[in-house]
């Protein structure tokens, strides 16, 4: 009989050590502000990355034959720079092959050599041009950057929405000095009267600052930059009397933020995003529903991250490896099916190549998509 039972326990370990030999264990990191004023933006960025990882579990996604089992190892950047590098050294000891992140286009540049040192492919949606213009070969983008960004919201600014008086306000961070430099840079070639300023979130006089745009009689105001400093502005403004149509970026362009501006994004309120919207594909419908019954409306970081997770897999499928020498070549050579967004290539700089950026306008305080304003 105790023959018998060792015999049994020594069949259960080789068909447990069999399985294990035809599974691989594949960690990939999610960094993004998870507290702070940003924090939800983070949040939407690991949901995004959760739900693809899930798919992919729930697939039977093989690499070389091999079942992957996916898991995310998620960081809180904090917004910062300096913690972000902490949280990138984290990531890069914890054993992650791959990280999407960050989510600051600061905290993204900051973070890249780091990435780069360890020789792991690094996936972020920031969109400041010099993050893929360091010549680091383990940085991409999964979006639009800021100069095709800005061409789209100059776009807006002079030929649709006609500003005759624009003034442009930037946070002093390294994504709102990026956007607004590459507005005033597209709209200087235009015949408009455009003024410039900056505002630090942590010592801002909104009401000295509303008294300039309003003395220069501004009809639109950009604003780049994120929520810290734009909806108190927004609110200031609208405090004033003012009806101003104001327009913003990516990190102005969130249903929570319509939430914080309580109301005064109700009307004349415009802002873009670098990414296609899950709309626009069925696979993207679906994505959506499935988003909703685990976490709520998506937001539009969550569909990069997902679209990313699976970019990534897709990349160590493809190269028949999880060993970031390997399949490195591969993500940045390769063509890959994003669920949302549709084939994805990467141009020499690691950019995605035709990038979409999209123009919403608040209408009864809902952001609706506007094609017509391409």
């Amino acid at each position: 009989m105790k023959r018998l039972h060792h015999l049994i326990l020594l069949g259960a370990a080789i068909l447990f050590l069999g399985a294990c030999s035809r599974q691989v264990s594949v960690k990939i990191g999610v960094v993004a502000p998870m507290s702070g004023p940003l924090a939800q933006y983070g949040k939407d960025i690991a949901n995004g990355a959760q739900v693809a990882v899930d798919e992919l579990n729930s697939d039977y996604f093989s690499i070389r034959g091999k079942r992957a089992r996916f898991e995310l190892v998620v960081e809180d950047d904090k917004a910062s720079p300096d913690e972000g590098k902490l949280a990138a050294q984290k990531l890069i000891d914890s054993g992650v092959v791959a990280v999407f992140g960050h989510f600051n286009s600061g905290v993204s540049i900051a973070a890249a050599p780091l990435y780069a040192g360890a020789g792991i492919p690094q996936l972020s949606a920031s969109t400041n041009p010099k993050y893929t213009r360091m010549g680091l070969k383990t940085a991409f983008r999964i979006t639009a950057d800021d100069i095709q960004q800005g061409a789209t919201l100059a776009r807006l600014i002079g030929e649709k929405l006609k500003a005759k008086s624009l003034y442009i306000v930037d946070d002093r961070t390294t994504f709102g000095l990026g956007i607004a430099d590459e507005v005033e840079r597209m709209v200087k070639s235009a015949t408009l009267k455009a003024s410039r300023d900056n505002v630090d979130p942590k010592s801002a006089d909104y009401a000295a600052l509303v008294k300039k745009i309003t003395d220069a009689q501004a009809d639109t105001v950009f604003f780049g930059g994120d929520e810290a400093a734009g909806v108190p502005l927004l609110k200031a403004l609208r405090a004033a009397g003012s009806t101003a149509r104001f327009v913003g970026a990516d990190a102005m362009c969130d249903a929570s933020t319509l939430k914080a501006a309580g109301g005064t994004a109700n009307s004349n309120y415009y802002c873009t995003i670098a990414g296609v919207p899950p709309s626009w594909l069925s696979s993207g419908i679906a994505f959506t529903d499935i988003y909703k019954s685990k976490y709520g409306a998506p937001g539009a970081y969550s569909t990069l991250s997902y679209d990313g997770i699976h970019i990534l897999a897709q990349a160590m499928q493809q190269a028949g490896s999880i060993d970031p020498k390997e399949y490195l070549p591969t993500l940045a050579k390769g063509s890959f099916s994003g669920k949302i967004q549709g084939s994805i290539e990467f141009d020499e700089k690691g950019d995605i190549k035709d990038g979409t950026v999209v123009i919403y306008q608040s209408i009864g305080g809902q952001l609706v998509e506007q094609r017509n304003l391409l």
